[in-house]
């Protein structure tokens, strides 16, 4: 994701390189997921994907945030717009940087660097970028305080995991990176579907009559995965199938850089932070459209059509929803 800041390079003694590790530790103890990668978000001037997964703080601002594995300290950003205060730590191992956003402030280790650049350029929106290996960092040791900066709407932490290729950055889904178990009950479900501005209702168990016109049906879907009562996050995989061949499926994995704010390729009018409408076509090609093929439906093609719509989650839950496409004239 494209940043503007004042850049700031600070020149530090080298320490000992830490020993890597594999996983990511959940950086909240004892919490638990509130929102997932790829999730629609609509805040600041351009709809943009969610790029991590964010853990409950519990409504509070102050608790600690906990270094997810060995590294060092790569940068830090103060008063950036949508992340706040983040910190970003670089797995040698792996090559992976893991983040934290929406920070109230840094661990003492990390706020001696950053209250001195504040003290010289004040308190605006400032990038600290720091000399690989320079500021070691322990798995489980305490980087910060949780907070609602940036532009959290409430108290929590979000957490990412990205990497910095030749091409440029790809953004992970990081719940596939950490060690995390959901012990909440699971429930995915598909709400209604939209198909030539005409409202659905859809009933587990029956099949659906959806309405279409054109060579193949064009439908947006409204889903949801619910996390025991507190937690509502979008499924981790969509998928269509017509006439038992899979034509469409979008699967919430990775982001390149530069398709961040393209959230309106992959969702539909009407979605929100907590409502989803996902559309099950496409004219382009986006990191998650994993399957976009509707070739064996030509012109001649004709009448009802036997369809079915599948949601699955990361945990390996999957909902099935079967559909009769027909045209209405």
């Amino acid at each position: 994701m494209k940043k503007r800041y004042i850049s700031i390079f600070l020149v530090l003694i080298l320490a000992t390189l830490a020993v890597y590790s594999q996983l990511f530790q959940p950086p909240v103890k004892n919490s638990y997921i509130t929102a997932a990668f790829g999730e629609y978000r609509n805040t600041g001037p351009v709809s943009h994907f969610h790029l991590g997964v964010d853990f409950s703080t519990f409504g509070r601002t102050g608790l600690p945030v906990y270094c997810g594995g060995d590294g060092y300290l790569y940068k830090v950003w103060i008063n950036d717009n949508l992340y706040g205060n983040a910190i970003f730590i670089f797995h040698e191992d792996t090559s992976l940087i893991s983040g934290y956003a929406h920070l109230q402030s840094f661990s003492e280790k990390i706020s001696r660097y950053v209250d001195l650049v504040k003290e010289e350029f004040g308190n605006q929106t400032i990038e600290i970028v720091f000399p690989a290996s320079a500021i070691p960092i322990k798995t489980n040791e305490i980087i910060a305080n949780s907070g609602d900066t940036g532009e959290a709407t409430a108290p929590h932490l979000h957490f990412e995991v990205l990497e910095e290729t030749p091409e440029g950055q790809i953004i992970y889904d990081a719940l596939e990176f950490l060690e995390y178990q959901e012990t909440r009950s699971k429930q995915l479900e598909l709400i209604q579907i939209r198909s030539n501005n005409k409202y659905f209702e859809v009933t587990d168990g029956k099949e659906n009559i959806v309405e279409y016109a054109g060579v193949y049906p064009k439908i947006d879907v409204r889903v949801r995965q619910k996390l025991g009562d507190n937690s509502t996050i979008v499924p981790k995989k969509v998928s269509l199938y017509i006439n038992d061949i899979l034509t469409y499926k979008v699967e919430f994995s990775k982001l390149k850089e530069d398709e961040v704010y393209k959230a309106e390729t992959i969702y539909a009018y009407g979605s929100t932070a907590s409502v989803y409408w996902i559309k099950m076509y496409s004219d382009y090609n986006l990191s998650p459209i994993v399957v976009n093929d509707f070739s064996a439906f030509s012109h001649t093609s004709s009448g009802d059509l036997r369809g079915k719509v599948v949601l699955e989650d990361f945990w390996g839950n999957e909902k099935v929803y079967n559909i009769k496409f027909v045209r209405p004239y």
